[in-house]
């Protein structure tokens, strides 16, 4: 999280979610950043574009969610040799092979999945920032994250959230969203997805399958490379999206229905 993300006066907040998998904050891909570096696959050029927009930024952590209890028994047993002695002592060997024992792990509260783990960030941190229009930026599994959140948190989300940038997204709005109405009109004003692609970045990608929102290519067909080689393109949509921003109350927009349209011409 920067420094002060959720009082300073900034008025954007940037949330980055990364794809399921072994990867931890900042990271959105181990592989690119051990084949291609940093600059590909960490977080760290995203982070440093978005606080060069003058944004806040929340680097989320959806991907660690056991303790490894053996670890935790092992830390607390070093920290009670370090206090109690004031000087030097051999510690045994096998204090350090805990590798060789059986994992116990026991699952985080408020974060046993990723589902979890956005849920609880959401409650108790991006909810209670005021006057910030908040941008998602999401790869991978973390679409459909966020599309979980979407529908557990439907009202807040649609006044809060401004843009999303879904890259590679594994979301399925039929299986998510259902038919609601309400959701569908929201998504299709407010997402764009950067899809893998053999086209030029940016050129129109939209699939058979995928037609709810506006959906370009990456400019790579790499799923890894995916969040690199758009992040140009998303920080133009985000910026682009904002100026053209108009503050509505989603809870209290009608729908329009047949019945409606009759009564009105009715009366």
């Amino acid at each position: 999280m920067s420094e002060r993300a959720l009082t300073s006066h900034r008025s954007v907040l940037l949330v980055l979610l990364q794809d399921q998998g072994v990867f931890r904050a900042g990271q959105w891909s181990q592989q690119a950043i051990i084949h291609h570096g940093l600059q590909h696959g960490s977080q760290i050029p995203c982070i440093q574009m978005a606080l060069q927009a003058h944004y806040d930024v929340i680097v989320l952590n959806p991907n660690d969610n056991f303790i490894d209890l053996n670890m935790e028994e092992e830390q607390k047993g070093l920290l009670t040799q370090t206090k109690g002695s004031s000087s030097l002592k051999m510690v045994p060997a096998e204090n350090f092979l805990s590798v060789q024992q059986p994992l116990q792990c026991t699952p985080k509260r408020c974060s046993n999945t990723p589902e979890e783990h956005m849920a609880y960030i959401w409650d108790y941190f991006i909810s209670k920032t005021e006057g910030k229009d908040v941008a998602f930026i999401v790869h991978g599994y973390g679409g459909l994250v966020f599309m979980d959140l979407l529908v557990r948190k439907k009202w807040e989300v649609m006044n809060k959230v401004y843009a999303v940038a879904f890259i590679d997204s594994e979301h399925h709005v039929g299986h998510q969203l259902g038919s609601d109405v309400q959701l569908l009109a929201w998504i299709k004003h407010h997402c764009r997805e950067w899809v893998t692609s053999p086209k030029p970045l940016d050129k129109p990608a939209a699939t058979v399958l995928k037609q709810e929102f506006p959906m370009v290519s990456a400019g790579t067909e790499k799923h890894n490379l995916a969040p690199s080689s758009s992040l140009q393109s998303i920080f133009k949509y985000f910026k682009k999206a904002l100026k053209a921003k108009t503050t509505i109350n989603f809870s209290r927009v009608p729908i329009v229905t047949r019945s409606s349209t009759k009564r009105k011409q009715i009366a």
